[in-house]
């Protein structure tokens, strides 16, 4: 064989080693620590799953067989006892985190079409986690006194940028700055503050992009016209909370799982 065909062998090998490691990024102490919490303490939200997806209303004793990068697969008796099986899937590869949120969702809708007024319990640990290692990006204005100075500073600017017989008690303000110059200043912070919101406005959809949970519509608008309004005083409030979330994804290790350990008085490790 060829140094060329060899080489092409070895990409073509490791382009196959990365996507199967892209399909199953679960390893398999996560696998059978999630299947164990899955059978114990989460049996009931499963069994909801089964009820409403696998459409066997009359399902009982659920159990979880496996789960992987691409869903949970469950055998579950109906009512007349037959045995049945099947794969929950995932709407995307995932890792041990992604997997619990994805079984946490599958509760969830499968509970609000059961008509089930109680929320499952995977439901309720994956919330108090996600409020352990999510930052909050709800729309904080800057203080009442901030607010004013800017919204003063901006009235000042425009009036002695645009109007040329200003009143005499600011007419010294023309012998130290002309109106051309208040008018450029005027423009480049218009542009500036601009400029802020669409990189607000940007990050602000990237965040709903990968985590929908913690940016919604309203909360994107809110901060992209805090920053068209307010500048840098709104940006850096905003800018706080992404760095204090940077921070905490690299603190985390293995937050999901460890985590969740934590948030459910009752989930043990195998």
């Amino acid at each position: 064989m060829s140094i060329p065909q060899t080489r092409q062998r070895q990409r073509q090998a490791q382009q196959q080693q990365q996507q199967q490691q892209q399909r199953s990024p679960l390893n398999n102490n996560d696998q059978e620590r999630i299947k164990n919490w899955l059978n114990t303490v989460y049996a009931d939200d499963v069994l909801r799953i089964v009820q409403h997806f696998g459409d066997c209303p009359t399902a009982t004793a659920a159990r979880t067989l496996d789960i992987d990068s691409n869903g949970v697969t469950v055998a579950w008796k109906s009512k007349e006892g037959e045995d049945q099986e099947m794969q929950f899937a995932f709407r995307e590869p995932s890792g041990a985190g992604s997997a619990l949120q994805e079984i946490s969702d599958l509760a969830s809708d499968a509970s609000k079409a059961l008509g089930l007024a109680e929320t499952p319990q995977i439901v309720k640990d994956m919330d108090t986690l996600n409020k352990q290692r999510l930052v909050s990006f709800a729309f904080v204005l800057p203080s009442v006194p901030i607010m004013a100075a800017i919204a003063f500073g901006l009235t000042m600017l425009g009036y002695l940028a645009l109007v040329e017989d200003i009143h005499p008690s600011l007419g010294f303000t023309r012998s130290l700055v002309s109106q051309s110059t208040w008018y450029f200043i005027l423009v480049t912070t218009g542009v500036v503050h601009m400029l802020e919101a669409m990189l607000t406005f940007v990050v602000c959809q990237l965040i709903k992009t990968f985590q929908p949970r913690q940016m919604s519509t309203l909360m994107q608008i809110q901060w992209t016209a805090g920053a068209a309004l307010f500048g840098g005083f709104c940006l850096h409030k905003f800018i706080t909370k992404l760095r204090r979330q940077f921070a905490l994804a690299d603190s985390a290790k293995g937050p999901s799982l460890a985590g969740l350990a934590g948030a459910s008085g009752h989930a043990k490790t195998s």
